[in-house]
């Protein structure tokens, strides 16, 4: 195997390093071999976010003044800015079944009771309620108790450590795994970073109406099913997606209008498919993991176009060889067992996965 690469992982070494154990099945065998940790990039304020230390103590976010505007005691009004901000006016979406309707019934009493509500927090926070129902919220690990306004704490490398429960009468940017935009004045959310807290179910397509701000997306080591919403593709300011660890199935969206992109961070799903015509050359990915997927086809040559990329790990799926790309030996690899690091330094690519640890997993 080549030199391990030096270049510092977009989340916090300790972070990442602790993700070699999925509950229930062990150590990983790639990630022990890997120490990196990426700290985030320089300005612009698009660049991930510098994990947030933990606070000792977090007082009740005071709700805005003045008074709340009459669309917060109105359900209706509140109906149509969702439906014009998160579902671009479609006249077939309704708020009959969940998970909409309970954000929607949570968001109506919330915004008449809370205060929070200008148009992008009543926005912000429906968002974020289609996701806690979505992903059985009430049973998360924690800070998945509505019902109490006490802090709680989470796993998360870019949001708040140490926040207050979801849904509760607090802003949506102090909530645990969350933050805002702290360079300017607008309270714009720019992460969603809940990792390893028992979140079960599926991603919703909601998530896209945050694309003027989002930055980090980070839902490892949960129980996610299904698969991950194609119109995350429009998710243009995004810098780091790590869904790795759940149970998504489906097919790669296409990232050509990811341009801000470094972290992709899939590994141990069962993701199918071709990665082929993405446009992976038109992001600034710098480190990508598809491995223990179920991917097929051949590695997406526009890969090899990538300038900043560092590390590629896609062992143990079901690509073709040979990886001319990264020009690595044309060989026969049994299970697609390639890890390349310093793709840019010519690296070589070793069989270090053999097809029996493949079937055992990461």
């Amino acid at each position: 195997m080549c030199p391990l690469s030096t270049l510092h992982h977009l989340s916090q070494a300790d972070s990442k390093s602790s993700k070699g154990t999925k509950a229930g099945n062990g150590s990983s065998s790639y990630s022990s071999s890997y120490s990196m940790s990426y700290g985030p990039p320089t300005p612009p304020v698009t660049d991930p976010p510098t994990p947030k230390p933990t606070r000792s103590t977090l007082p009740p976010t005071t709700p805005p003044t003045p008074a709340p505007s009459p669309i917060c005691c109105n359900p209706a009004d509140l109906e149509e800015l969702i439906l014009s901000n998160v579902y671009n006016g479609d006249i077939e979406t309704t708020f009959d079944e969940d998970p909409a309707k309970s954000a929607m019934e949570w968001l109506a009493e919330d915004a008449c009771g809370c205060g929070f509500c200008t148009e992008l927090q009543l926005i912000q926070r429906y968002i974020l309620a289609v996701l806690y129902y979505s992903t059985g919220g009430p049973n998360w690990t924690k800070c998945g108790d509505a019902a109490s306004d006490a802090t709680c704490q989470v796993q998360s490398a870019y949001g708040n450590s140490e926040g207050f429960n979801w849904l509760t009468c607090n802003s949506e940017c102090d909530w645990g795994g969350t933050d805002c935009r702290e360079d300017d004045e607008s309270g714009r959310l720019r992460v969603i970073d809940v990792e390893n807290n028992g979140l079960n179910g599926k991603l919703p397509p909601e998530i896209t109406a945050l694309s003027k701000s989002l930055v980090v997306l980070a839902l490892e080591q949960n129980q996610l099913q299904g698969p991950i919403p194609s119109s995350y593709g429009g998710l243009d300011k995004l810098a780091v997606l790590d869904l790795d660890f759940n149970d998504l199935t489906g097919s790669l969206f296409d990232l050509r209008n990811m341009e801000k992109l470094q972290q992709l961070d899939l590994n141990a799903n069962s993701l199918t498919g071709s990665i082929e015509g993405l446009g992976w050359d038109l992001t600034s990915l710098k480190f990508i993991d598809l491995s223990y997927n179920k991917f097929t086809g051949t590695i997406a040559p526009e890969i090899g176009n990538l300038d900043d990329l560092t590390s590629l790990q896609v062992q143990c799926n079901e690509f073709d060889p040979p990886l001319q790309f990264v020009k690595c030996p044309s060989k026969i690899l049994a299970a697609d067992d390639v890890i390349c690091d310093n793709v840019a330094t010519n690296c070589t690519c070793t069989n270090s996965t053999s097809a029996a640890q493949c079937d055992e997993g990461p």
